[in-house]
């Protein structure tokens, strides 16, 4: 029994000022197959890094409200843990109509494959066109 009330406390307390190591990726969830719109981005499933253990969330984005209870999960091998990045979800849709490779997209993704010639995290997008474009999340530099 005190095991599972020290879950609880730790539990309770993970809701409270915590603050994360940070980021290992940021899946976006649409509101159809192919979206070309900031507000069409439903929320984002999220895996956390915390304390040495990787949790996995989703929390939806305003208009809408709520957020999954944070589970512990395997975390993913060849990303590296994102502590901050300048451009947001909606910046990047910006960017990313400044392209042409297609009006819509069909994913969005935030990660920073562990590579040491990256030097900082990415969005993902896959065009409905089927062209992956990548966009700095500092930078604002575009790499398809």
């Amino acid at each position: 029994m005190k095991t599972k009330n020290n879950l609880l406390n730790l539990g309770k307390k993970l809701g409270l000022n915590v603050k994360l190591d940070g980021i290992i990726l940021k899946k976006g969830r649409l509101k159809s197959k192919a979206v070309a719109e900031a507000k069409e981005v439903l929320g984002f499933d999220y895996i956390l890094y915390y304390d040495g253990v990787c949790y996995a969330c989703y929390i939806a984005n305003p208009p809408l409200h709520g957020a999954t209870q944070p589970v512990p999960t395997p975390c993913l091998l060849g990303l590296e843990i994102i502590k901050e990045y300048k451009i947001d979800y909606k910046e990047a849709i910006k960017i990313f109509h400044t392209g042409n490779w297609g009006g819509q997209f069909t994913s969005i993704e935030l990660k920073k494959p562990l590579h040491p010639n990256i030097k900082e995290p990415y969005w993902y997008f896959m065009s409905q066109l089927g062209v992956q474009v990548m966009i700095g999340a500092d930078s604002g530099k575009v790499l398809i």
